[in-house]
């Protein structure tokens, strides 16, 4: 593929919404190549910044403007398709505000394999649960700024109880406090 093609074959994708992509895509778009030469062009391509490596057979359109505002969150979605997932443990209770620190990555609870993800864009990691499919996202709420599902923070606790977790972080008052004044404003 020339760089020409790509540039010409990028733009039509990110009309389409389309800011990144896998290999199988590239395929679909220049069938002609074979997978060794597929492989040199990709290569030459990331070198020359035209797109970006996110990871292990992942690319993405640096110049797309279909790419969302919070990316990392969106880029789960990509890597994990089949997949059922939800923010959880360090990310979730950091965002509520029951560990003070800030992680360095996007932590989630899913039905699938565990794995991690160092991309441009930041760290995902995923922690297999065995719990239950059907009840899987119980407890949690649709955010759609990020286009994630949210562990409640009494869920986000006990997932990192249960996957062994550092839960010394974990301000157990600033969680009572969170759930008092829960209670208060269902109550009014």
């Amino acid at each position: 593929m020339t760089r020409m093609e790509l540039l010409k074959t990028l733009d039509y994708l990110d009309a389409k919404g389309v800011w990144c992509f896998d290999v199988k895509m590239f395929n679909l778009f220049f069938p002609q190549e074979s997978k060794q030469v597929r492989n040199v062009s990709l290569n030459r391509h990331v070198e020359s910044g035209i797109i970006v490596n996110v990871c292990r057979g992942f690319y993405a359109n640096p110049r797309a403007r279909s790419k969302p505002n919070f990316a990392l969150p969106k880029l789960a979605y990509i890597l994990r398709p089949r997949e059922v997932f939800y923010l959880s443990y360090e990310a979730a209770l950091s965002d509520y505000g029951i560990i003070s620190q800030m992680p360095n990555r996007l932590t989630f609870a899913t039905t699938g394999r565990t794995g991690e993800y160092d991309t441009p864009y930041g760290i995902l990691e995923f922690t297999h649960s065995n719990r239950d499919a059907t009840t899987f996202l119980k407890d949690c709420t649709y955010y759609e700024d990020y286009g994630v599902y949210y562990a409640n923070p009494r869920k986000a606790v006990r997932d990192a109880v249960r996957a062994n977790r550092n839960v010394g972080l974990i301000d157990f008052d600033e969680l009572k406090e969170m759930e008092k004044e829960t209670k208060n404003e269902l109550a009014s």
